[in-house]
């Protein structure tokens, strides 16, 4: 076995873990995932010290959060990380870049908790009346307003004070700004959410009758390379099939919605980016949208150039393809032996061809009897899924990778 062979077995080891980790094996996951990075030279570890991440993970990363224990919410956590390196490896963005997206992924999204203080600084959200809304206390604004919570500012603040391996005040900011960036900056549902226009929390956000907001969002911080990369990551994770996107979406938010396992995989609305996106395929059609338009963004703004955009529009056609593959549903794919399906997947494990799969799974759906033959089945294409995505992204970190020059 060839050194490098050896080196990508030892990276993809590191990628492909399950999204059911415990937060010592996640702490552990990110540890290893930094080392490795700095090892190749694709990090600062001056910027982001081993000790900071060390104690950023064990503050947030505990059986006391449930935003560290919830897996659909940790696996969105872990495959944006791996779409951050994904853009940012592909654009060769300079290391600090990079450095400040990943380090605020490692702690992006885990101050989603009911109960957690939101910020009272100039990113503090605002009532009606112009208070300071003190902290997240629903669902709905769990999700709409974990950006802008109070824990990871505080923490990041804490770990500039570090007597060993601080964080400088400025990556720390860097860092803090990359993450209440996310919110808006990548996501159209909570765009929507937080002007009311959702169907399911929008009154929590603004009166349905007077058209007043009872919660009013900060402005955004400047736009950055280092959060275009974070948001495009973000929002990328939205539309990738795999285990992490089961749980969070047909075992979760929409198990209860009476719709079949195809119609949460390929069916698409009639007005996709309208309605809240119900399908893996309305999603995909609503992100893409997304990505393509923070890329835009980035380029009226000079953070890149034609071919930046060029190449990170790219990037995201490749982001998309597995998923887009997992769930084509045409005759000619159908018909194709070793298409890369869900269908073929199902059918093989059922002994059936298909079309005949996909009549399965028209007819079945989360919750329903035939759920619990098919569950494992499902969660096995996600798996291999994820694996694919993790083999191409450990090949991707490999040849990037830079040579030492001592420092």
């Amino acid at each position: 076995m060839s050194p490098r062979h050896t080196r990508e077995v030892s990276l993809l080891g590191i990628l492909d873990e399950p999204e059911d980790l415990p937060p010592t094996a996640w702490r552990e996951r990110n540890r290893k995932l930094h080392e490795a990075l700095v090892r190749r030279r694709l990090i600062d570890r001056r910027m982001l010290p081993e000790a900071t991440v060390a104690f950023l993970d064990e503050a947030l990363i505990t059986e006391q959060n449930p935003a560290a224990t919830d897996p659909q919410n940790a696996g969105h956590v872990r495959a944006q990380n791996e779409n951050i390196l994904h853009y940012g490896l592909i654009l060769s963005v300079p290391r600090d870049v990079l450095t400040v997206a990943l380090g605020a992924g490692f702690i992006h999204d885990l101050n989603k908790a009911t109960g957690q203080p939101l910020r009272r600084d100039r990113y503090a959200v605002r009532t009606g009346l112009g208070g300071v809304h003190p902290a997240m206390r629903t669902v709905a604004e769990r999700v709409g307003l974990n950006h802008l919570g109070d824990w990871t500012r505080s923490l990041l603040a804490d770990a500039v004070k570090l007597k060993k391996g601080a964080l400088s005040e400025e990556t720390a900011e860097r860092i803090d700004l990359c993450i209440v960036h996310h919110g808006l900056g990548s996501s159209r549902f909570i765009q929507r959410l937080i002007d009311g226009d959702n169907t399911w929390w929008g009154s929590e956000f603004v009166d349905a009758e007077s058209g007043q907001r009872k919660l009013i969002h900060p402005p955004q911080p400047p736009i950055s390379l280092a959060s275009v990369i974070h948001d495009l990551a973000d929002s990328t994770q939205q539309m990738q099939a795999g285990v992490a996107w089961l749980s969070k979406y047909p075992s979760g938010f929409w198990k209860d919605a009476g719709r079949s396992y195809f119609e949460m995989f390929s069916a698409h609305s009639t007005n996709p980016g309208r309605e809240i996106a119900m399908s893996l395929a309305d999603q995909v059609e609503v992100e893409a949208a997304t990505c393509r338009g923070i890329i835009a963004e980035a380029r009226l703004h000079g953070l890149v150039d034609d071919r930046g955009a060029q190449i990170l529009a790219r990037g995201l056609v490749s982001a998309m393809a597995p998923t887009r593959a997992w769930i084509e549903d045409s005759e000619r794919s159908l018909s194709r032996a070793g298409a890369r399906t869900v269908f073929h997947d199902v059918g093989a494990a059922l002994g059936i061809n298909p079309r005949r799969a996909l009549a399965v799974l028209q007819d079945a759906g989360p919750g329903t009897a035939k759920a619990k033959k098919l569950e494992p089945v499902l969660v096995a294409s996600a798996r291999n899924l994820d694996l694919r995505r993790a083999r191409g992204l450990a090949r991707l970190i490999e040849s990037r990778a830079r040579p030492s020059s001592g420092d």
